[in-house]
């Protein structure tokens, strides 16, 4: 994965279009059109795509306008001076390089081809560096056959995710997260004890409180809108046993919650199902993996996510502890 200045990925980036006449061994390669034919191009079906690192393959979509009866081609070019990417990232460390930018691969659109037919490149996706800010591929068409160049001559693939929300709690803090306590039994706090593993992190522990605990520990409200693709991770650890219930840590989700009032006067959907991985014990901090959150019901201007910790009492085999970290909420623009 390649680091750029934001000014260098500026400069090169509004310099791509001279690639596409020929600068720096690039070659539009587009002859003209025989008299009498219906002038036809080839385009980006769409100028950008933007997908986690888990995601793989991408499609990267060409588009005919204009059917003309003759075959069709068009090369797809990973402009690489022009990219915050590496082409390791596409699985094209091993390309055909042309002036600055590499060979992804060439479409074909053949003589029976119709207005609007789309031929699809298909790149594997090699980034496996997780949770890492956006980045930036660039990708232009040149070397055409039997059509000229269109107007969505380029296209940018991001790859990584936009954060919406990331606590570590590494300041001591619950907040801008909220807690929730509608019993009167031990909630969620902050445990920071020297030497445990990851401290601080958020945990509650019902074990020698007054009563059975039901603790919310709810995020603040998150906007969904201007996003796709939403996942939630974070890690968990837990230690004893809770012989009460089947599983005293929950994850749920509201679009209807307030932001202050009882959560359990609201609509939440558990998701916790979804979740991979949990602690077993040990106070063994384990990763829940990416957790999908991006259904239609929860596409909102204020979506709540919520850690419910349960016990079915206050004394050993009743209650158990537990302690989350690292929560982060990443989505696609």
């Amino acid at each position: 994965m390649r680091f750029s200045s934001p000014l260098r990925y500026v400069a090169l980036l509004f310099a791509a279009p001279l690639l596409l006449v020929g600068c720096d061994g690039f070659d539009s390669g587009t002859p003209p059109n025989a008299p009498g034919d219906t002038e036809a191009t080839v385009s980006f079906a769409t100028e950008n795509i933007s997908i986690t690192e888990s995601q793989s393959p991408v499609e990267l979509g060409v588009t005919l306008n204009g059917a003309i009866g003759r075959e069709v081609s068009a090369e797809v070019l990973y402009a690489d001076g022009a990219s915050s990417t590496d082409p390791s990232d596409f699985n094209l460390q091993d390309s055909t390089a042309v002036g600055s930018g590499v060979v992804a691969g060439r479409v074909v659109f053949p003589d029976t081809a119709t207005d609007g037919n789309t031929q699809t490149l298909s790149l594997d996706i090699q980034d496996e560096e997780e949770n890492e800010p956006q980045e930036n591929g660039l990708f232009v068409l040149q070397n055409v056959q039997g059509a000229s160049i269109g107007e969505a001559n380029q296209l940018t693939v991001s790859i990584g995710a936009v954060e919406i929300f990331a606590k570590d709690f590494s300041d001591e803090e619950v907040a801008p997260m909220t807690v929730a306590n509608v019993t009167n039994g031990n909630g969620w706090g902050i445990g920071s004890a020297s030497g445990v593993p990851n401290a601080p992190f958020a945990a509650a522990n019902a074990f020698g409180g007054p009563e059975a605990s039901n603790s919310w520990l709810i995020s603040p409200a998150l906007n969904f809108n201007d996003f796709e693709g939403e996942t939630l991770s974070f890690i968990n650890a837990k230690n004893f046993d809770d012989g009460g219930l089947d599983q005293p840590l929950q994850v749920k989700v509201s679009t209807d919650y307030d932001g202050s009032g009882n959560p359990e006067d609201f609509t939440w959907t558990d998701v916790t199902d979804r979740v991979e991985n949990l602690s077993q014990g040990g106070f063994d901090f384990v990763s829940s993996g990416d957790i999908d959150l991006s259904d239609s019901q929860f596409q909102a201007d204020e979506v709540y996510v919520a850690f419910q910790y349960r016990s079915s009492g206050t004394g050993g085999g009743s209650s158990e502890a537990q302690q989350v970290d690292n929560i982060r909420v990443v989505g696609r623009p």
